[in-house]
């Protein structure tokens, strides 16, 4: 239940980087409707942005940064978008930043979240928790969507057992995303076919490796969710003669885009699984045989939009925008 603020709430609150272009679309369209909005990126806490605040019965006070201030209880929503890690002084040692990172978190995250009134897209706990992708695939299982047959193990035996389970072809897919830090360099881990050899390899004992069934896919689509409505877009491979590109994310030169409506079973069973994960915004990606099964592969409950709206004029900056200023509850 959302309670009243004591004063009119009015503001938006988006906390994400400078350079985040799909916020940059949704910041305008609030502009458009004449909202409040205060940007800011956790990053630059405490180093150029600041909190003051104090507690008679409820919270009161004012996040400051060098663009102005906004007051604890004039905001009305939230969006977060992707804020960077909060930065401390390179005089502070690492245990030292690490405790105060911790402390930072608890204060930053622990006054919005006491804001009993606002809303948020999305919140930061259920959207933690929907990072979890044996959850996802469970919870669209029990929602009534399609899913892969798909294995999680760190045991090479059993790993190849489990390959008889999955079918003829097989892929590897990463549990928490493809991007790996390296030093200076980030490499990515796209969605990879194995062998039986592959899944035997004694290194699968070092960490939890998922393998899942692969599909014999026409098309790939990416489904946005924003609060009950669903933009849908085909990914297709640009030059019809190339083949199929196994993982679309490896080659976004090669791409093309088209809206697409997704069957209504489908669309409907995607709400549900966001409404029980508790998301007010999600991409979900789905992989479509040749019989227009769609089956599940993906959710990310912070993912990219930009570029789809970009392509398609598929109108999903708008639809954050009057979500977060409440124009379609």
């Amino acid at each position: 239940m959302k309670l009243e603020s004591d004063l009119a709430a009015s503001t938006v609150l988006v906390l994400t980087e400078p350079t985040d272009k799909s916020a940059d679309l949704v910041v305008r369209e609030l502009e458009r409707r004449n909202a409040r909005v205060f940007r800011a990126d956790t990053g630059d806490f405490p180093l150029s942005v600041s909190v003051s605040a104090w507690f008679d019965g409820s919270w009161e006070g004012e996040i400051r940064s060098p663009d102005g201030s906004v007051g604890l209880r004039d905001i009305r929503s939230v969006y977060v978008r992707r804020p960077t890690a909060f930065t401390f002084p390179a005089t502070m040692n690492d245990a030292e930043q690490r405790f105060a990172a911790r402390e930072a978190r608890r204060a930053f995250g622990g006054l919005l979240m006491s804001l009993p009134w606002c809303s948020w897209v999305n919140d930061p706990s259920k959207a933690a928790d929907a990072e979890y992708k044996p959850l996802q695939l469970a919870t669209a299982a029990a929602c009534g969507l399609r899913v892969p047959r798909t294995a999680i193990t760190n045991v090479p035996g059993d790993a190849v057992g489990l390959r008889d389970r999955l079918g003829d072809s097989v892929v590897y897919k990463t549990l928490s995303g493809a991007s790996v830090p390296d030093g200076q360099r980030v490499s990515l881990v796209y969605t990879t076919p194995v062998t039986v050899a592959d899944m035997a390899d004694d290194r699968i004992a070092l960490t939890a490796h998922q393998f899942q069934e692969r599909m014999p896919k026409i098309r790939d689509v990416r489904a946005t969710v924003v609060g009950r409505r669903v933009f849908a877009a085909n990914i297709l491979v640009a030059d019809e003669d190339a083949g199929e590109l196994l993982d679309w994310r490896a080659d976004y030169t090669a791409l093309r885009y088209e809206p697409v409506s997704l069957p209504e079973s489908v669309e409907s069973a995607l709400l549900k699984m966001t409404d029980h994960l508790g998301l007010a915004f999600a991409a979900a990606d789905f992989v479509v045989t040749a019989d227009d099964t769609h089956y599940f592969v993906d959710l990310n409950p912070s993912g990219q939009w930009g570029w789809i709206e970009d392509a398609t004029a598929l109108p999903i900056a708008d639809a954050i925008a009057a979500l977060l200023t409440g124009e379609d509850q």
